[in-house]
């Protein structure tokens, strides 16, 4: 008995939320649509139509070294387009490119632009619908980033930042524990693909996931309770 009652947070919130025969609970109606669209943007940026055919063979790609150290220097708007979508955007046949836990994503995406060919600075929120930029923000956002982030990282020589956040009411047990994993789960989907579209660039990037989270929330403007930021990319030259 003394074992049990010293479950580490982990795997307390792991048993509270397992599905058990007879313990399911019951579908209730969504309360968050199944992507955020703003209605006053300071400015709407429209992306470059990424590609949707050919790149790099999957297997070279999945094989490639995904860690690289960026050297500074501009990332070009076609090659943003491609992460953007490779990351949240829509395929031929409706569905998000990333793998969702349970049909609809959980993931929003933001973009912190540092240095991208013909885009201010700044904070943007990624809308899959019509793969365009919303801006948010205004000014340099790389300082707020460096803050924001545990780990020592040259912020400087990024490109750019793709910033994970999740929705709870998104899923049908917003309310539980269980909606937590669908979150994490969808998150760690799309980074994996944004790794995957800067290997087949030639880009470097670093997945990070240790960061004060109450900065990193203010940083991409969202609440930190209903929508709660997960993780994020860096992208560099």
């Amino acid at each position: 008995m003394a074992h049990s009652r010293d479950k580490s947070i982990g795997a307390e919130f792991h048993a509270q939320t397992k599905f058990r025969r007879g313990n399911v609970p019951r579908s209730r109606a969504r309360v968050a649509p199944p992507y955020k669209v703003y209605a006053n943007p300071r400015e709407v940026a429209s992306l470059t139509v990424p590609q949707l055919r050919g790149g790099s063979g999957l297997w070279t790609v999945l094989s490639s070294a995904r860690d690289g150290v960026a050297e500074g220097g501009r990332i070009k708007q076609a090659q943003l387009s491609q992460l953007l979508w490779g990351a949240a955007g829509f395929t031929f046949g409706h569905e998000r490119t990333h793998l969702a836990a349970v049909g609809v994503s959980s993931v929003e995406t933001y973009l912190v632009a540092l240095q991208v060919e013909d885009l201010f600075a700044g904070v943007y929120h990624y809308n899959p619908r019509d793969h365009t930029l919303e801006h948010l923000s205004t000014g340099g956002p790389g300082e707020g980033l460096a803050a924001a982030l545990v780990d020592d990282v040259d912020v400087g020589a990024q490109a750019v930042a793709l910033v994970f956040t999740g929705i709870f009411a998104r899923h049908r047990d917003g309310g539980s524990g269980r909606a937590l994993r669908y979150l994490c789960l969808d998150v760690g989907a799309a980074a994996q693909a944004v790794a995957l579209a800067s290997a087949a660039m030639g880009l470097a990037s670093q997945f990070r996931a240790d960061f004060y989270d109450d900065e990193l929330a203010e940083l991409v403007q969202v609440d930190g309770r209903g929508e709660v930021p997960l993780g994020l990319v860096l992208v560099g030259v």
